[in-house]
């Protein structure tokens, strides 16, 4: 007799849902804390709740997100992913053209009232259509015209896109995650070497062309970036343990961006290392689970989906924090699940969504 192999539909992981939650709820605590001062305008403090109202009905929207991609079966995306490149790519040209501009970038798009950040979107249509590409190919009969060339082609587009806005930290994430597929895929260790070193130049070569992305590194290098030295006051003030919840100094209009871009910072002062580590260790377990809701599949197409957007949170947590702490460049890229925004926060929990989905399913013999 020969075993069947059917699908069984489980209940949602309850552990990486209430890790999802908790980072959610952890981040609006947060926002509250690291925004309240920045109403004040000339002596007087405005509406100190505005940006705590503003973000909770944004995680409103980010759970109808979630729960759109926990339902949805996973599998439909391959089925829409030549309409999802289509209409990405074209988002993506029309965001540089006429997008809205902030801090020497144009990376959102004004729809109505709303701003958002295409890229942020983009990334999961890279993933799915990397997953789709590698999901239907065996790797022992690769060669680089047939395995390598088509994805690279592809994913270099949407990245030239993204360092055109200029938006570097979103682009690296994305080529970082790539070869990572590339290498669980069973791509050979030449083409990535390869694949690395072009890259490398190519970054090399964004940077002294873009203005923006050269002094962002130009200040990293001198050690020049107020950003990143208010930062590093604030988590150095923090110690181990940190001044306490809601206690923090330096978002008193010293840190620029304490309720976004550097909402690590304020963690690191009024949580101290002790804050951080945990933080940490909840992106890690958030990496491994991911990881293991994926492998656990037997649809190789739905192991790299999960295993890509597993990784490429993390990467967020990583980069973002590195930022904070000043052993990377100035990025502009949030912090998952908890700074305040609405276009991440949107993403984050719609990729979270896709990944508690894929885990939702079992293979039985």
């Amino acid at each position: 007799m020969h075993s069947r192999i059917v699908l069984k539909h489980s209940k949602i992981d309850k552990g990486m849902f209430g890790l999802i939650m908790a980072l959610v709820g952890f981040g609006l605590i947060m926002v509250f804390s690291s925004s309240f001062y920045l109403t004040v305008k000339g002596g007087e403090i405005g509406d100190q709740l505005f940006f705590l109202r503003e973000q909770l009905i944004r995680i409103g929207f980010a759970i109808i997100a979630f729960l759109i991609g926990f339902k949805i079966n996973y599998k439909l995306y391959r089925k829409l992913l030549p309409v999802l490149l289509f209409v990405g790519i074209v988002v993506l040209i029309v965001t540089i053209f006429t997008g809205r501009k902030a801090y020497g970038a144009t990376r959102w798009l004004r729809i109505a009232t709303f701003s958002l950040q295409p890229s942020e979107f983009i990334k999961l249509v890279v993933f799915i259509y990397l997953a789709s590409f590698y999901g239907a190919r065996e790797p022992q009969a690769q060669t680089f015209k047939k395995f390598v060339l088509p994805p690279s082609f592809i994913v270099g587009l949407i990245l030239l896109l993204i360092v055109l806005e200029p938006d570097l930290g979103t682009a690296v994430i994305i080529a970082i995650t790539a070869v990572f597929v590339m290498f669980i895929s069973g791509v050979k260790l030449r083409y990535l070497i390869g694949i690395l070193i072009v890259g490398f130049v190519l970054f090399i070569v964004a940077v002294l062309v873009l203005p923006h992305a050269k002094a962002r590194i130009s200040s990293f290098i001198s050690n020049g970036n107020y950003q990143v030295r208010q930062s590093r006051i604030a988590i150095g003030s923090g110690g181990f343990s940190g001044v306490g919840l809601g206690e923090g100094k330096q978002k008193f209009l010293f840190l620029p961006q304490p309720h976004t871009d550097f909402i690590f910072s304020v963690i690191g002062e009024e949580l101290g290392w002790l804050g951080i580590v945990v933080l940490t260790g909840v992106f890690f377990f958030y990496l491994i689970k991911g990881l293991e809701l994926s492998w656990k599949s037997k649809d190789r197409y739905a192991q790299i989906l999960g295993a890509a957007i597993a990784v490429s949170t993390f990467l967020h947590f990583f980069v973002h924090s590195g930022v904070a702490m000043g052993i990377l460049p100035t990025t502009g890229l949030t912090l998952p699940f908890i700074s305040y925004g609405g276009s991440s926060l949107l993403a984050n929990m719609f990729a979270a969504g896709v990944l508690l989905n894929i885990g939702s399913e079992r293979r039985i013999a």
